[in-house]
């Protein structure tokens, strides 16, 4: 896997006790982020990506169908989910064909665990043409069907800015008569990512403009450490980890369409 070699923090953490989760007498509670399926994806074997927890040497992938019944229940160590140095996300791609399901990821270490992260949703749709994926209202918007997520058209509407300020910008945007845009999520924005291509690495036949071709912020923190960020190229996919108050990147505005 391509990566961008972010800033690598070691977490100190005790391995006393033993837990499927926190109930309260572990002393490990990290916690990742779910990033990617998210949407309708192109393929029944997707990969798994989500962030990796400062101190965890192992993660527990749960992937239920829309009944809840466990449809994949694997455990990986972070070696195996090439995230181990922490600098870029955990990826595993299990050989298992899956349709429309909910994940999540538990991270461990040793043999306590943290929480449950929060849950994504995916589905394969096999039957019938490819249907269009993004819509242009010709307002400065553009619906992506695939997660309906409205994205801004213009993917540089305000230039670099550090991570709080990138926050305020898209908090406070009207847009289309729309005031609730917000900065987006690491699983929003690789939902965009298209791995095959490159400058920009986003689908074919998008109506996008502006898309630059170095970093953006999102809005998901690294771990438990609050002065930390990941952020996502849109020229190559991969992702970085850097520090909220120095550095300077694009803001791209989205929010929760119909």
């Amino acid at each position: 896997m391509k990566r961008i070699i972010g800033i690598l923090l070691v977490g100190l953490v005790g391995y006393l006790g033993c837990s499927d989760g926190n109930d309260g007498t572990s002393t490990f509670n990290g916690q990742s982020i779910p990033v990617a399926p998210f949407g309708i994806t192109d393929t029944m074997t997707p990969t798994y990506e989500w962030t990796p927890t400062p101190g965890a040497t192992r993660y527990q992938l749960l992937v239920e169908d829309i009944n809840e019944a466990t449809v994949m229940e694997e455990w990986y160590t972070a070696e195996e989910g090439e995230c181990a140095s922490e600098d870029d996300l955990c990826s595993v791609t299990p050989d298992l064909e899956v349709w429309g399901n909910t994940w999540k990821v538990l991270a461990c270490a040793g043999e306590e665990c943290g929480l449950w992260s929060d849950e994504l949703q995916f589905s394969y749709i096999v039957a019938g043409p490819t249907p269009k994926r993004f819509y242009d209202h010709d307002d400065g918007t553009v619906t992506d069907y695939n997660t309906k997520l409205m994205w801004s058209k213009n993917a540089d509407p305000c230039s670099w800015k550090k991570w709080s300020e990138a926050l305020s910008y898209c908090d406070g945007l009207t847009l289309a008569g729309h005031s609730d845009w917000r900065l987006p999520s690491m699983s929003e924005f690789k939902s965009l990512i298209d791995p095959r291509r490159v400058n920009p690495a986003l689908p074919p036949g998008n109506p996008f403009m502006n898309v630059q071709s170095t970093l953006y912020w999102s809005s998901t923190t690294y771990g438990s450490t609050p002065g930390l960020a990941w952020s996502v190229s849109m020229g190559s996919g991969n992702v970085l980890v850097d520090y909220k108050d120095f550095s300077l990147y694009y803001v791209w505005p989205v929010r929760s369409g119909n």
